[in-house]
């Protein structure tokens, strides 16, 4: 133990320690803060700004994009902060509370906005409210992504682990678009409706942290590798991951897909014509099979490997795209609710096999150079995963506004046929075309249990 300890910067187990089950789920958990306020920003932001709070669809799609540019400096930066902290709590359990609360805040200070008259006074006060959130999703989640390649050496142990994230995730999306549009509904639709929903919200968001806090105060952690590096050194090694490098280059590609999901509300309204619950309903679909699913694909997983069960997971997804393109207003909600649980089983295989991957390449990464420099890699992950659903918000934005999307401030306004042949066009072959560039990608990808295996690292 103690040669290992040495070699690896590990403390609280062995090389090849298993996580115990109560571990694994109070890790999982902590996704519940900030996938809730993601999914809830991704899904029902753009219409909030829109057709409540008051901004064109290109401005507003523009602010949510800029914000998340911003993180491409304060990811990186809280990746090295994290690997750099020394603390009785390790490396990265001290920003999970931190980053929880100002998460908390973060949600309601979006969505239970002042209602400005000038319009520059509420571009600045979403600008300004947005950049606080991107620093305090930074806070919690890049340090809590860095977790699983400390707390695990074995190829399937992380992505059993990953497997509690993904029910995480889907609870996280049933809180925010199944319950959030029902809150919606319940409370008017307003402008307090939202700020409504986002105070429901805190409570579960600082839960979280605090669950995962306490929960994973025995798993195993590294400690401070000190070395000679530079930080610039550090990250031109990093890039030289070739697993690494094509792992974000399919999630930059595939996520930008959740980014699209801001056109949801839109579609729902303007071609189906349905109501808040009914897109509610869907969302509960998507999420109750990412639920119900990620044993399935866990288990795929161990017969054909991660590669080859992230494309099978991506390919479901393309057909269920397609048919958005043929739905009909009015048509019945059982074949609207059909596409939730199809697109829901691709999502739970699609979240579960590219994060079990990333703790992958992060042991690679140590045996090829013999640091420990999960925050630097958790960093540049998390920030693809934003950059690419900003890119995604903004594409969606810029596509409404091109298209003459009229925005309103809760009055009812009849669109243009342009922009409703724009939500019908982004809503299906936007995150199919996308998915398929996804799939192309990772046939690049070769890292496997025959490759990593499961013995103890080496340098």
């Amino acid at each position: 133990m103690t040669a290992i300890a040495a070699e690896t910067g590990v403390t609280g187990g062995t090389a090849k320690a298993s996580l115990t089950r109560g571990r694994m789920i109070a890790w999982g958990i902590g996704t519940l803060g900030p996938v809730t306020v993601l999914t809830a920003t991704n899904a029902l932001l753009l219409r909030y700004l829109t057709d409540i709070y008051g901004l064109a669809a290109g401005v507003a799609a523009s602010l949510i994009a800029v914000s998340k540019l911003y993180d491409v400096f304060g990811d990186v930066a809280m990746g090295v902060i994290s690997d750099r902290t020394n603390s009785r709590w390790g490396r990265r359990r001290p920003f999970l509370i931190l980053g929880a609360v100002l998460l908390a805040i973060s949600i309601v200070a979006i969505f239970a906005a002042p209602s400005f008259v000038s319009g520059p006074a509420r571009f600045w006060y979403m600008a300004a409210v947005l950049v606080f959130y991107a620093t305090a999703y930074s806070v919690f989640n890049v340090p809590y992504m860095a977790m699983p390649g400390e707390m695990t050496r074995t190829y399937h142990e992380r992505t059993e682990l990953m497997s509690w994230r993904v029910y995480a995730v889907g609870l996280s999306i049933m809180i925010a678009t199944f319950v959030g549009p029902v809150l919606l509904e319940l409370f008017g639709g307003g402008s307090r409706a939202y700020a409504a929903m986002a105070m429901i919200f805190t409570p579960v968001v600082v839960l979280a942290g605090v669950v995962t806090f306490y929960g994973t105060a025995k798993a195993p952690m590294s400690v401070r590798t000190r070395t000679h590096h530079s930080f610039a050194e550090q990250l031109s090694s990093g890039f030289s991951n070739r697993p690494f490098v094509i792992l974000v280059l399919v999630k930059f590609v595939t996520l930008m897909s959740l980014g699209t999901q801001a056109i949801f509300p839109f579609f729902f309204q303007r071609i189906l014509g349905a109501s808040n619950g009914v897109l509610g309903t869907y969302f509960l679909c998507q999420s109750g099979m990412m639920l119900l699913t990620p044993a399935l694909w866990l288990a795929l997983s161990r017969r054909i490997g991660k590669k080859w069960t992230f494309m099978a997971a991506l390919s479901l997804a393309v057909p269920g795209w397609i048919s958005w393109h043929f739905a009909v207003h009015g048509e019945p909600v059982l074949g609207v609710y059909l596409r939730g649980v199809v697109i829901g089983i691709s999502g739970a295989g699609v979240i579960l096999m590219g994060q079990s991957m990333l703790p992958d390449t992060m042991e690679h990464d140590f045996r090829r150079t013999g640091l420990r420099r999960e925050g630097i890699f958790a960093a540049l992950y998390t920030t693809v995963e934003k950059l690419s659903g900003a890119i995604g918000v903004a594409a969606v934005g810029a596509m409404l506004g091109a298209s003459g999307y009229l925005q309103s401030r809760g009055a009812t306004v009849v669109q243009p046929e342009t922009a409703l042949a724009a939500i019908r066009f982004i809503m299906a072959w936007v995150p199919a075309a996308i998915t398929l560039v996804g799939m192309v990608a990772l046939s690049a990808y070769h890292l496997d249990e025959s490759k990593l295996g499961d013995g103890p690292a080496v340098a």
